[in-house]
């Protein structure tokens, strides 16, 4: 991948990542709540289990996960049809997009003494409530382990659509193998 194209695929992965972050909220706070009203009131309990903050937590973390699974199966789709693929750059953008991610959970604690950025937190990091109220998780460690699990599964669906479309089209995969058999042999 050229290294200007990388570049906007990291920064263009990281825009979504927050862009998800914030409708999976919207979608736990708001439109969650605003749909249990249409319920009859017979499914009152059904009605209070839905409106739980970890289950509406729990519901943006699905929201995000379904919009990534979809987004990096085209990403490996895309990657393997136009030979556009290197193991380290999708890693490095992983990592890069849990960097971003978990960095500002650090700084919380600073923030909550003084009673600012609660609503920046609550926001950012409301896919990961049910880990740490419903697990009783640490903060940090949820963050980690929700943004983590997001991530691995975004990879391993990336990598399967990668495998699979290279399966159907076996033509990319003799030029991804002799290409980097041609420069392991200028490299050698």
């Amino acid at each position: 991948m050229e290294p200007i194209k990388f570049l906007k695929y990291i920064l263009s992965r990281m825009g979504i990542m927050i862009v998800l972050t914030l409708f999976s909220a919207f979608a736990g706070i708001v439109l969650i709540p605003a749909l249990v009203t249409l319920f009859p009131s017979s499914t009152s309990a059904f009605k209070s289990f839905l409106t739980n903050s970890n289950v509406d937590s729990f519901i943006g973390f699905a929201v995000m996960l379904i919009f990534f699974l979809r987004l990096f199966y085209d990403d490996g789709k895309r990657h393997a049809a136009y030979e556009n693929w290197s193991w380290v750059n999708i890693t490095i953008v992983y990592l890069l997009m849990l960097l971003v991610y978990f960095i500002p959970a650090i700084f919380r604690d600073s923030f909550s003494q003084e009673g600012k950025g609660d609503i920046f937190y609550k926001v950012l990091y409301y896919p990961c409530i049910w880990l740490n109220d419903g697990m009783n998780m640490n903060y940090l460690v949820s963050v980690v382990v929700g943004m983590g699990s997001l991530l691995i599964a975004s990879y391993c669906i990336y990598l399967t659509a990668y495998k699979v479309y290279v399966h159907k089209h076996p033509v990319i995969l003799r030029s991804v193998k002799s290409f980097s058999a041609s420069e392991t042999d200028n490299n050698g």
